[in-house]
């Protein structure tokens, strides 16, 4: 009995582990939400790390990523919402402002003015094939769509990159989550800035990094009809039809 019993809590418990494993796609409503990334300063302000959500520009161009070069993200409206698209949020010269809004991250301040990302394609995807980013574009400084959906690229040989590591491909993002709701992810994406782009940036190398929680889709609350609405509705149809006696007999 005792072994039948260990067989039966084991065989339980692997397929809970298998279920998890499977669990590792992302279904459209998910939520990833997004931790605000900050620099880490020393005594002299200089940038020694940086913690959370950013993304990176190579401006001097050695296919790396120094701490330096991040601009720290935070959670929009909504946070990256599996399965929608969504339309530009705030871009203009200057710094952002108190009402600057976005839906998947709040509008962030680079070289001066203000940007902010959106999709026009839907992200789906899992842990083991990535994430489709190719519908990924940023809007700054009032250019309305900068894309950034290609032009993955390979880190630099030697010491100074502080970003993340691996084999990126155009329009893939690198997804690293558990497969359980409410735990943490990782999103590493690359990208390339078009050449010619308005921005001034063309051919600048480009990386996007999110971590936070992925949230399962709730759906809406159904609203219940009152009582009362069904009774007043069935003694419409009453009347109704005692009017259209009438008029027969008539």
């Amino acid at each position: 009995m005792k072994k039948t019993a260990l067989t039966a809590a084991l065989a339980t418990v692997l397929g809970f582990a298998a279920i998890g494993a499977q669990a590792a796609t992302v279904n459209a409503g998910d939520t990833l939400t997004i931790n605000t990334g900050s620099p880490i300063l020393n005594s002299s302000y200089v940038t020694i790390g940086f913690s959370g959500s950013y993304f990176a520009m190579d401006t001097n161009g050695n296919s790396k990523v120094a701490h330096a070069e991040k601009t720290g993200l935070a959670m929009g409206t909504t946070g990256l919402v599996i399965g929608t698209t969504t339309t530009a949020g705030s871009s203009h010269a200057g710094a952002p402002t108190g009402g600057d809004t976005n839906a998947i991250d709040a509008p962030w301040g680079f070289f001066g003015n203000t940007g902010s990302d959106y999709l026009t394609a839907a992200v789906t995807g899992s842990t083991t094939a990535g994430l489709n980013m190719s519908g990924w574009v940023v809007t700054w400084a009032g250019i309305p769509a900068i894309p950034m959906g290609t032009g993955a690229w390979a880190t630099g040989t030697g010491s100074g990159h502080t970003g993340a590591t691996g084999t990126f491909a155009n329009g893939v993002g690198n997804f690293t989550w558990s497969g359980v709701y409410g735990t943490a992810y990782t999103l590493n994406y690359r990208a390339t800035v078009p050449l010619g782009d308005p921005s001034g940036f063309g051919g600048v190398k480009y990386e996007l990094h999110l971590e936070g929680i992925v949230n399962a889709y709730v759906p809406p609350p159904t609203v219940p009809v009152p009582a009362a609405a069904w009774l007043f509705g069935s003694g419409l149809m009453g009347l109704v039809g005692v009017a259209r006696r009438k008029a027969n007999k008539a």
